[in-house]
């Protein structure tokens, strides 16, 4: 290597310290809040971008009436129905298409975060279209402090920052600040893994029911929450018995009033996660209102079919791929859980690898993949700080590239052509 090239290796690798030291300095609110608001800017920007477009690229469906503003066109698709349930409330019939089956309709949607909206709006006077966005980009602010936090406390601080990175300015980071529970859910997710981890069972069960009705996935928490309780439990008792009499002291490590505790918060977040569909059957008189309603959105990809859980994946691969796509799948159930299990994975500590495997099975169990699989996705971003992919240089920029490239063109043809 000649000199300059060695003085220019060495100049970058001295710019890219300081950066670092730079980053590491600053106090972890700061730093996170620098990320966010760099991400909220490079989103605004495309979503400005995409705005004119509106006129000839939206379909019919994804804004109701003739206001096309700028805060209209952040809470089209999903957002007007919102819109419809903070101000109006949800039907009390379902509606129906012309062949006699449930149409697609509000009750696919759970009220914490057109409620709030609601109380935003009736407490301040703005308008539902402002906001949505408003309270999705203050709880997305509130969901990345938290993945930061989440993150750090086992993978570090540089690994933290990368995945507050990849979660503000990814692909799909404009979901953000648009008129979507997203945030919401995430900040409740997210908060409720870090009172996991710090054993705040009431703070969790608060969170834990509030995202059971923000959003559907929710389960995936008191499902983690057996899993860490019965391993400890497990574990003390190995120790109690290795012991012997010594070994009482082990138990001590998850008393009995702990596993009252834990036992409650999880009934209570069980419980709150199966209402959703009882109270929508209670208030249309149709016991399967809320099943039906979510599967209105399936007959444009597979027809009109009878759910049956963990094959919804398998149905859409062999509709549109054949044996090829039923391959694929089966490919991503070995190869997934495969990569949670690696050794660097794994340093993300036990409860954000559990929740990966846990939302990720429902995920699989009962959603279809479609366009809006990439946003329902959102939650595993504590992925994104794994060593292994913020610790290799090729990696990081491949990922830096995948952001910055795939935000305009998700934006396009997600937000100005189909629904995200």
């Amino acid at each position: 290597m000649s000199r300059v090239d060695g003085t220019l290796t060495e100049s970058i690798a001295s710019g890219r310290r300081r950066v670092l030291d730079l980053a590491t300095a600053l106090p972890a609110w700061a730093a996170v809040l620098l990320v966010w608001t760099g991400g909220r800017i490079v989103s605004t920007f495309w979503l400005a971008l995409a705005y004119p477009l509106i006129g000839r690229a939206l379909p019919e469906n994804a804004i109701w009436g003739n206001d096309h503003g700028f805060f209209t066109f952040l809470t089209a698709w999903d957002g007007q129905y919102y819109e419809q349930i903070s101000v109006h409330g949800y039907p009390s019939t379902l509606p129906l298409d012309a062949a006699g089956h449930v149409a697609q309709n509000a009750w696919a949607f759970l009220p914490a975060f057109p409620f709030t909206i609601r109380m935003l709006t009736a407490s301040t006077g703005v308008p539902f279209a402002v906001g949505a966005p408003a309270i999705a980009l203050l709880a997305g602010l509130i969901a990345t402090y938290l993945l930061h936090r989440l993150v750090r406390d086992r993978a570090g601080f540089a690994a933290a920052l990368w995945a507050v990175f990849f979660f503000t300015c990814g692909p799909l980071s404009f979901l953000l600040q648009v008129g979507y529970a997203e945030s919401m859910f995430l900040a409740l997710t997210f908060g409720s893994l870090v009172a996991l981890e710090r054993r705040r069972y009431g703070l969790l069960t608060a969170l834990g029911v509030v995202a059971a009705f923000t959003r559907p996935g929710a389960l995936a928490i008191p499902l983690v929450l057996g899993v860490v309780a019965v391993t400890r439990w497990v574990r003390a008792r190995r120790e109690a018995g290795a012991h012997g009499a010594d070994g009482v002291r082990s138990l001590d490590a998850f008393p009995v009033a702990e596993r009252v505790r834990v036992v409650a918060a999880g009934v209570v977040m069980v419980v709150a996660g199966f209402a959703w569909p009882l109270i929508a059957a209670h208030a249309t008189g149709s016991p399967n209102a809320y099943l039906e309603t979510e599967m209105s959105w399936w007959v444009n990809f597979i027809g009109r079919v009878d759910f049956t859980p963990l094959t919804p994946w398998f149905l859409i691969a062999a509709r549109w791929l054949g044996v090829g796509g039923v391959l694929i799948v089966v490919f991503l159930l070995v190869a997934y859980p495969v990569w949670l299990l690696r050794r660097s994975t794994r340093q993300l500590g036990s409860t954000t690898v559990l929740y990966a495997a846990a939302y990720a099975l429902y995920i699989f169990a009962v959603s279809l993949p479609m366009a809006s699989t990439p946003r329902l996705l959102m939650p595993l971003a504590p992925l994104f700080g794994s060593p292994e992919l913020v610790a290799k240089p090729w990696m990081r920029w491949t990922l830096v590239v995948g952001a910055v490239l795939g935000q305009p063109v998700l934006v396009a043809v997600l937000w100005l052509l189909g629904p995200p």
